[in-house]
């Protein structure tokens, strides 16, 4: 049994991990900002304050960070405070403490807009910047994110997973309940039907992370930032199909007619992301289909529950 501090507890995938972790028999650690019936009823140990909870001495029996917390609102400055300047944060308090291991929950959003002739993007492509102002604040601060852990010069062994789309069922989920209920108010969808859509379902997902987690070192931080093929810093793919693919799998799930097709009809990237890092690190790949993953979705949709803005 290891003692876990996580944090985005609250959040789709954050839930998702302390669910996998008590069955487990894990000690659960979890800095909030709310108090959550559920996590306690897990036996999560749930200090409030959110990232200013996070200090040297609430780290210093922990074994692995897992950090799924994240917000992606519309607002730079928020972005920035939750997404680069939380995990600077957690990392500080990381380093004091000697935790022994880190895995940070990115996104495929951290890299830069391929252009059209790009046919696969794998983990050394180049990552979105700062200023890039064609990018949202989401990429912007969690490329920052990325960026800041791969330069450390000191502190944990480091896992940097990149999810997609993650399908599954929950209020704050965005691909399982915001988009949804985004295109049935009407507010459409304004992304390219024919672009790729990758994805990964929330339970593969969360097998990757059980297994960084318990990796002995993968991956030593270094000033020069991430070799080449150097552990571990991978994609969590389950699959590619199209925004198109999607969208149509959500208009059959809701119960009424949508009031304008969701998606454009502009030319889009057809590409895909690599996927063998993962499998090749970890020992496993993710498996649950598109399919199955809207399944999920289809089953439990509901409108999202307010003000809660930890998700991926």
């Amino acid at each position: 049994m290891a003692r876990v501090l996580l944090t985005g507890a609250t959040g789709f995938v954050g839930g998702r991990i302390a669910t996998r972790l008590a069955m487990l028999d894990h000690a659960i650690v979890a800095p909030v900002r709310r108090h959550d019936d559920h996590l306690a009823e897990l036996g999560v140990e749930l200090h409030l304050g959110g990232f200013e909870a996070v200090t040297p001495a609430l780290l210093a029996d922990i074994e692995v960070v897992v950090h799924a917390a994240a917000t992606a609102g519309p607002d730079l400055a928020t972005a920035a405070a939750v997404n680069v300047e939380g995990t600077r944060r957690l990392r500080d308090a990381a380093v004091e403490a000697g935790t022994p291991r880190f895995v940070h929950v990115s996104t495929t959003s951290v890299y830069a807009d391929p252009s059209d002739d790009v046919r696969v993007v794998d983990e050394d492509a180049p990552l979105v910047t700062d200023d890039d102002e064609d990018a949202g604040p989401y990429a912007r601060t969690k490329a920052g994110a990325d960026r800041l852990l791969l330069t450390t010069q000191e502190g944990p062994a480091l896992a940097i997973l990149r999810p997609p789309a993650v399908l599954g069922a929950g209020p704050t989920s965005t691909w399982g309940t915001r988009v949804p209920t985004a295109i049935a108010e009407g507010r459409g969808f304004p992304a390219p039907r024919g672009r790729s859509f990758a994805f990964v379902h929330v339970e593969d997902l969360v097998d990757a992370i059980e297994a960084a987690a318990a990796l002995d070192d993968p991956w030593t931080p270094s000033p020069a930032g991430p070799a080449p093929g150097a552990p571990l810093v991978a994609n969590v793919v389950g699959g590619h199909v199209t925004v198109a693919d999607y969208l149509d799998a959500v208009v059959d799930l809701l119960p009424g007619p949508v009031p304008e097709r969701p998606g454009t009809d502009e030319p889009a990237w057809t590409g895909r992301y690599a996927t063998d890092r993962l499998p090749r690190k970890l020992g496993l790949a993710p498996h649950r289909s598109f399919r199955a993953g809207m399944a999920e979705i289809a089953s439990a949709w509901t409108s999202p529950t307010p003000n809660q803005e930890e998700r991926r």
